[in-house]
């Protein structure tokens, strides 16, 4: 009987201690309750359509409402940030944050016309160079890149 205990402890005890230590270091490297899985973005039924380093926005689909109603939005399923400048001008920017890579903690201040991180309340221009492909500086000295865009048609084109 003993031996029968020592090899049932021997070998399942690892795997279920492993399994507890594991589940919470995944749920330690998630990056929030906002992530979302990227199903390609090539089914219309989304509102958008991904081919290459082109993302063709349809900003009439409702998964986009948030961006009419709010003036931006964070489009985690293709890690950018979208912001609306007037009825036919939008910029568009990685939502990785130069200082930490988080990706989920943004807000955006209208009155500052900058983007904010919430992890360490870094802050971000929303100037952007189409030569350089980023913004001016943000409070923790790096830019936010950002993406080239074009409207037409209740479609937003961003090229990465």
């Amino acid at each position: 009987m003993k031996n029968k205990r020592r090899e049932f402890l021997t070998n399942v005890c690892p795997s279920v201690a492993l399994a507890f230590v594991g589940v919470t270091l995944l749920e330690a490297c998630s990056s929030g309750s906002e992530d979302t899985v990227d199903s390609g973005g090539n089914d219309t039924t989304n509102g958008y359509t991904v081919s290459g380093n082109t993302v063709v926005i349809d900003l009439n689909h409702s998964a986009f409402s948030s961006l009419g109603s709010n003036g931006w939005m964070n489009f985690t399923a293709q890690k950018m940030l979208l912001l609306k400048i007037d009825s036919s001008t939008y910029r568009a920017f990685t939502n990785s944050c130069p200082h930490a890579g988080t990706r989920n903690a943004w807000t955006y201040n209208s009155s500052q016309d900058k983007f904010k991180c919430g992890q360490h309340n870094n802050s971000y221009p929303t100037d952007c160079d189409s030569s350089s492909g980023t913004t001016s500086n943000g409070t923790d000295g790096n830019p936010l890149k950002c993406f080239n865009t074009s409207y037409s048609g209740g479609k937003l084109t961003v090229t990465s």
